[in-house]
């Protein structure tokens, strides 16, 4: 076998992999509140799970997560709202697919 056929071989079956996965689906970076579009008030969510006053669940902290750095912060609730006014801030991941359970 050539190593093109191999690394053929090994996508398909990568590709395959990933199908059979029933209980995993994309979900939209920033999109903390599900509704299919990034807006004001997921980083209204994200403004009060900073502040306290609201809890996330693991899968919306890993959304609010605009920075992709592990933690939570105002920072990532104003990347929001740029990204919900259209506009990006460079290092935000919000808009991208993820994949989440």
């Amino acid at each position: 076998m050539t190593a093109s056929s191999l690394r053929t071989v090994l996508v398909i079956g990568a590709l395959l992999t990933a199908a059979v996965r029933a209980d995993a689906h994309m979900e939209m970076m920033c999109d903390v509140n599900h509704t299919g579009r990034i807006a004001s008030a997921d980083a209204h969510r994200v403004l009060q799970f900073v502040a306290g006053l609201r809890n996330l669940t693991p899968e919306e902290q890993m959304l609010a997560d605009a920075t992709g750095n592990g933690k939570v912060t105002a920072y990532d609730a104003n990347c929001i709202l740029q990204a919900a006014a259209g506009k990006s801030v460079p290092g935000s991941h919000c808009g991208d697919m993820v994949e989440t359970h």
